[in-house]
């Protein structure tokens, strides 16, 4: 097990010998030699995941360090770093998410060689025109990141842990996507977790099972609402058995009116794990790629075919130029290892090197295709562009209705105190009639008690007057009573 890990571990970081000796068809394609032949390489991951030695693969899966690093008691993908306040649209220069949310997503390599397995155990997904998204939901809010870790955007939704108002709040979701600007859908690829569930470390076709089955239960992420703000469709996966594989080659728009166009093709193993970077386990083509390829016995849609470079010779001559074009536009920083960022300095710094001597080696010579490929490269720089303005305008938007809400609260608020203003003066003025009120009752009071007073001492006096009169009128009574009784 240890000399399978070895081999993964140095087909992935050790770059290629220059004693190595290939033929100039396979020089051509991207990561040859250094990665080795991709059918072995298949073979090897398959076993590695089979065998699932402790943590060393971790390394390879990814969602489990990321989770390790930033975890803090129950606060799931929360960073110590982040800055206090982040503007809910892209700004440049402005957002950069913690380090661990770069190279995330599980990234593909080219298919140059039909898979032995490929009509059993291979899945085709349509892939949109859009921006390729990590999407996370924690804490009340839905937050995507590019797969260099940029934030992108932020907003409510249904997903667990994705909306404040939900008891879920507290819970995670971690989601592979494409956000096309067109009609502002989220096309959800993968899943990395769900209800705080980690799903690396399942096969392809369980994942794609489970997410069907919870987002099926959830009607609610289709439309836009007061609990959700996104439109939430998941991509289909068909199998790649020879009439399936057909029928979806053939198959032309994929999405709805066209509308996003299709971008190209991505091939998943059905026993693949979720790991981040690329895997052998994952290709891509562009349709016009697929007799070339897989086999001329494939039928493709006319349409597809038609999108065939101007200048295109074959499939090798194009990753060389492909590769080449977007090595020159990727940022120095961008040049690394596709692993996640836990490598020291030194460490990124050799694989950039060895990154930049790889792209020196794969310099074209056919410039009549590099042309069309910057022109397309340009044309998706311009759309994401038009896309940011287009966020840029609904958050103006948002914030002018924000305001307009807020001018009429304050409307509100205003005349809420003039009539608790008018209700103080009408209370003060009835406090006032009491204490007149009050001191007219003292007054009365005192009255009173002088009154009382007064006929104290007149029943005083009065008591003095009766007395000699009773004693007067008493003692001949008397006298007489006495004579009365002696007789």
């Amino acid at each position: 097990m240890d000399e399978v890990l070895n081999k993964l571990g140095s087909a992935l970081i050790t770059p290629q010998s220059s004693e190595d000796k290939t033929s100039g068809h396979q020089a051509c394609y991207k990561n040859w030699g250094r990665l080795k032949n991709q059918e072995e390489r298949r073979r090897e991951t398959l076993e590695i995941q089979k065998t699932n030695r402790n943590d060393k693969i971790d390394a390879f899966r990814g969602i489990l360090r990321l989770v390790n690093k930033i975890e803090a008691k129950d606060n799931l993908f929360r960073s110590n770093n982040r800055a206090h306040y982040r503007p809910n649209i892209y700004v440049a220069g402005f957002h950069k998410a913690p380090a661990t949310y770069n190279n995330v997503l599980m990234l593909s390599e080219w298919i140059i060689e039909k898979p032995i397995d490929f009509n059993e155990d291979w899945y085709v997904v349509p892939c949109p025109k859009g921006v390729r998204v990590l999407l996370v939901a924690y804490g009340g809010t839905t937050k995507t990141y590019t797969k260099y870790g940029h934030f992108r955007q932020e907003f409510r939704s249904a997903l667990p842990g994705g909306n404040p108002c939900d008891p879920t709040k507290n819970r995670c979701c971690v989601l592979d996507c494409f956000y096309s600007d067109q009609n502002k859908i989220m096309y959800v690829l993968d899943l990395l977790a769900w209800n705080n569930q980690p799903m690396t470390d399942g096969e392809m076709e369980f994942r794609q099972y489970w997410l069907k089955s919870q987002l099926t239960d959830m009607p609610e992420l289709t439309t836009i609402n007061k609990k959700n703000k996104m439109v939430f469709q998941l991509l289909p996966m068909v199998p790649c058995t020879p009439e399936s594989f057909n029928k979806f080659m053939m198959t032309c728009p994929q999405f709805e009116g066209d509308v996003p166009k299709l971008d190209g093709l991505l091939f998943y193993h059905k026993k693949a794990h979720y790991v981040s970077g690329e895997t052998p386990l994952v290709g891509w083509l562009f349709p016009y790629m697929v007799p070339e390829v897989l086999g001329s016995e494939i039928t493709v849609h006319e349409q597809y075919m038609s999108a065939k470079p101007t200048g295109y010779v074959n499939q090798a001559e194009f990753i060389q130029a492909f590769e080449a074009m977007l090595d020159k536009k990727r940022p120095k920083s961008r040049r690394a290892s596709s692993a996640m960022d836990t490598s020291d300095s030194k460490e990124t710094e050799k694989n950039n090197m060895n990154e930049q001597q790889t792209a020196q080696e794969h310099q074209t010579d056919n410039p009549s295709v590099v042309p069309e490929l910057m022109e397309a490269e340009e044309r998706n720089c311009m759309e994401t562009v038009k896309g940011n303005g287009e966020l840029d305008k609904e958050h103006v938007e948002s914030v002018e209705e924000s305001m307009e809400a807020d001018k009429e609260h304050m409307e509100s608020v205003e005349e809420s105190m003039e009539a608790d203003k008018e209700h103080v003066e009408s209370v003060k003025e009835s406090m006032e009639a009491d204490k007149e009120h009050v001191d007219s009752v003292k007054e009365g009071m005192e009255a009173d008690k002088e009154h009382v007073e007064s006929v104290k001492e007149s029943v005083e006096v009065d008591k003095e007057h009766v007395k000699p009169i009773k004693e007067s009128c008493m003692e001949p009574a008397k006298e007489h009573t006495n004579q009365q009784l002696t007789h």
